[in-house]
């Protein structure tokens, strides 16, 4: 029974580690999507290249395409502000 009981654990665990990656990728690509608009780019070519390569080269395609420094500044002061909200909503 505590053989079982470890099994359960271990897969909610696995479950929730599984969600919450879900939701820290889905929070990036909202915040990139605002980055995106801001700087007036494309949102489409930034989300792609964060769901293939990652959110440094997400950053990279918007620093290349607007030909501005301080990025990812702007992206970790958006991201800051979008969990300040959710967490007033909570």
């Amino acid at each position: 029974m505590g053989f079982e009981m470890r099994d359960s654990f271990v897969r909610r665990e696995e479950c929730k580690a599984a969600w919450e990656s879900e939701v820290e990728f889905a929070e990036m690509a909202r915040v990139l999507k605002a980055l995106a608009v801001e700087l007036g780019q494309d949102t489409d070519a930034a989300l792609g290249e964060l769901a293939a390569h990652g959110l440094g080269a997400a950053l990279g395609v918007l620093a290349g395409q607007a030909e501005v420094s301080g990025v990812e500044a702007d992206y970790l002061r958006r991201r800051a502000l979008s969990r300040v909200e959710a967490s007033r909503l909570q």
